[in-house]
């Protein structure tokens, strides 16, 4: 499991490696988004996605306890956790460059506009291309692994999940025993996390396709806003989202997107559910 996290891991740093590296030299003087073929290649990278999505869910083993350690996460899981996190790092990264909401060349808030000449702007949108795609194929494969493995519970929140997992443990420090694969904190922040992802990839598929069609001014630049928006709502996210790990120290989850494993007396202490579902086969994914 190991040697296959380090090759996925690997790949999908060389792949916004090479993407980086190609964008400040040998594609430094156009930019893909203005590339018809470039812009079909987006296309063709979600269905791809989608395509190794569905084969993987259809597919893969399921967890199980192997002596002293759970199995948490195969490598088809790094690819849709780390392909998309690289994404969007390099799309923020070069979206900051960029600048956000721009009004007459200039940046209305505090960040200012790093890429001012043409020189440095078609380098950056390059980059946010090659992330777009990272983005593009992590997340079309992780949705149709979820799709297809219809374990819908797996991230999916119920009332109590919300309620007493979330608000009552955290908030009003009540115990809190039915813990999934996945911490009922994690599954209720899942959803608001792939909904601002929704809009975020709908948003940049209109500022896309203004490339390819005459859309108005308008229309367009209102997409503009809600993706820059929505941008900083997932740059808000993603810190709270490490901030959490840090303060309420849940090491040994952060450590299983390194090793694919949990120790199985961490499980059985700390997600209870999960473990009667391993020992009695039941689980999915």
């Amino acid at each position: 499991m190991v040697k296959k996290i380090l090759v996925v891991m690997f790949a999908l740093l060389i792949a916004l490696g090479v993407g980086v590296g190609l964008s400040y030299t040998a594609l430094k003087a156009t930019s893909l988004f203005d590339n018809t073929v470039a812009l079909w290649g987006l296309v063709a990278v979600a269905v791809v996605g989608s395509g190794l999505g569905v084969a993987r869910g259809l597919m893969k083993e399921k967890n199980a306890i192997r002596g002293d350690l759970v199995t948490r996460h195969g490598a088809g899981s790094f690819v849709s956790h780390w392909g998309t996190a690289l994404g969007i790092f390099g799309a923020i990264a070069s979206g900051v460059i960029l600048g956000f909401f721009i009004m007459n060349g200039k940046s209305i808030w505090f960040i200012p506009v790093f890429a001012k000449e043409l020189s440095q702007v078609i380098p950056a949108l390059n980059v946010h291309y090659f992330s777009v795609v990272l983005i593009l194929f992590s997340s079309f494969f992780f949705v149709a692994d979820y799709i297809a493995t219809r374990d819908w519970r797996l991230l999916v929140p119920n009332v109590q999940d919300v309620l007493q997992g979330f608000i009552g443990k955290y908030f009003l420090r009540r115990k809190w025993e039915k813990e999934e694969k996945y911490l009922s904190s994690q599954k209720s922040a899942a959803v608001p996390y792939m909904l601002i992802g929704l809009v975020i990839l709908l948003s940049g598929a209109v500022k896309v396709a203004s490339h390819a069609f005459n859309f108005s001014a308008s229309f367009a630049g209102w997409a503009t806003i809600i993706h820059d928006v929505f941008t900083v709502f997932i740059i808000l996210f993603t810190i709270v989202h490490v901030c959490i790990i840090v303060v309420l120290g849940d090491w040994p989850a952060f450590r299983s997107w390194f090793t694919g494993t949990m120790s199985t007396k961490f499980v059985e202490h700390h997600h209870p559910v999960w473990f009667d579902d391993l020992t009695t086969k039941t689980n999915k994914s």
